[in-house]
């Protein structure tokens, strides 16, 4: 009787086991769906430097999940830490996001900006109730190169600032 109990169960065990994987593949699709956008900018994964002269600017970027990249930021001139931020890039639904928080600026509260454009390779991310920068673009000119600027106005005047960096090897 008991291995015509288990010769019964384990089908029905198979067959369970079958249908909560295939509930399982709508999700991964979904998630992998999502991702698209983001995807986009997998380039940008990995750690980018600039040195000129005295001062030394670096930029690394990981992965956290299918929709999230995080990175930390900083220059220094000479010995001395000079900037430092954190980043996220959050796709969310539709949309992406780049959030931004910088130490000794903002009270050290988050600044997020929205992905408004990714025309020919310019990833450009705007927040205009920020005082600047309040554009933030993110371009991949050429195989290990990343240029990126933030732009905005200042006492009513543009102002532009750019960063340019090399993949670190």
């Amino acid at each position: 009787m008991k291995k015509y109990f288990l010769t019964l169960l384990l089908p029905l065990l198979l067959v369970a086991c079958k249908n909560n994987s295939e509930k399982e593949n709508p999700e991964t699709e979904i998630a992998s769906e999502k991702a698209e956008i983001i995807d986009q900018l997998q380039w940008l994964l990995g750690t980018w430097i600039n040195e000129n002269g005295e001062e030394f600017s670096q930029e690394t970027w990981s992965q956290e999940n299918p929709t999230t990249f995080t990175a930390f930021s900083f220059t220094q001139v000479g010995k001395e830490t000079v900037f430092a931020e954190t980043m996220a890039l959050e796709q969310k639904a539709d949309s992406l996001f780049l959030t931004v928080a910088t130490a000794n600026q903002n009270e050290k509260k988050p600044v997020t900006f929205k992905m408004i454009s990714s025309e020919n390779g310019n990833f450009i991310f705007e927040n205009k109730k920020h005082d600047f920068p309040e554009r933030i673009i993110y371009t991949n000119p050429a195989k290990d190169s990343l240029h990126a600027w933030i732009e905005g106005t200042v006492n009513g005047e543009a102002k532009k600032m750019d960063f340019y960096f090399s993949r670190k090897d």
